[in-house]
């Protein structure tokens, strides 16, 4: 990549990360998250790999780690950025209810401990709803815009009938299926917690060139 590609990559993705922060289309979902959850790797990737949310998994640096070596490995590619579909991961809280009333303010301090009982957050992560899906896909729809990776690796069926919608593509949707839409290719793959090596050579072997 260029300079100027790269620098202009950069501002760019720093822009839509700043937007990500600020959003408030889901209020409810604010209390219990301290960060949204943003996007990592390099700015140019042979590979983007799109998480439904942030998890037990993707927050296990060195399960993250080996995922990216087996991409590399499989794919011979160098390049890897991953990113989510959801940005703030909801939760189910019992202790947040009684102040959801009274403030629109975050509930978690820098340390991640809930400020109403001054112990570190027990609420218990729950699947984004519809809703809350709609409300961020359009950050990811951008993010792809702006990286063009070569492949677009979209981990789970829910991740890819969402995200796949969203480029025109309404057929039934199964692991192993490759898909191209505006200029992007994408690939459907079990969700991270069943993706193994063998699907990841599947996968290799029928990209397109």
């Amino acid at each position: 990549m260029v300079n100027g590609l790269r620098e202009e990559n950069i501002r760019r993705i720093i822009e839509l990360e700043d937007r990500i922060c600020a959003c408030r289309r889901c209020p409810e979902q604010l209390h219990c998250v301290r960060r949204p959850a943003l996007g990592k790797g390099e700015l140019n990737p042979d590979i983007m790999v799109v998480f439904e949310g942030e998890n037990q998994y993707t927050t296990d640096l060195e399960r993250v780690i080996e995922l990216r070596v087996l991409l590399k490995t499989c794919f011979s590619v160098e390049r890897i950025y991953h990113t989510y579909m959801t940005r703030c991961a909801p939760k189910a809280c019992s202790s947040r209810h009684s102040a959801c009333c009274y403030t629109q303010s975050k509930l978690l301090d820098k340390d991640y401990h809930c400020i109403l009982n001054q112990q570190s957050c027990t609420g218990l992560p729950i699947k984004a709803d519809t809703a809350q899906i709609i409300n961020c896909l359009a950050y990811l729809v951008e993010e792809i815009e702006i990286l063009s990776p070569r492949c677009v690796l979209l981990m789970g069926e829910r991740v890819s009938d969402f995200v796949l919608r969203c480029f025109g593509i309404f057929d039934s949707i199964t692991p192993g299926q490759f898909f191209y839409a505006n200029q992007h290719s994408f690939m459907v793959a079990h969700d991270e917690h069943t993706f193994n090596h063998t699907e990841c050579l599947q996968l290799a072997a029928c990209l397109p060139t």
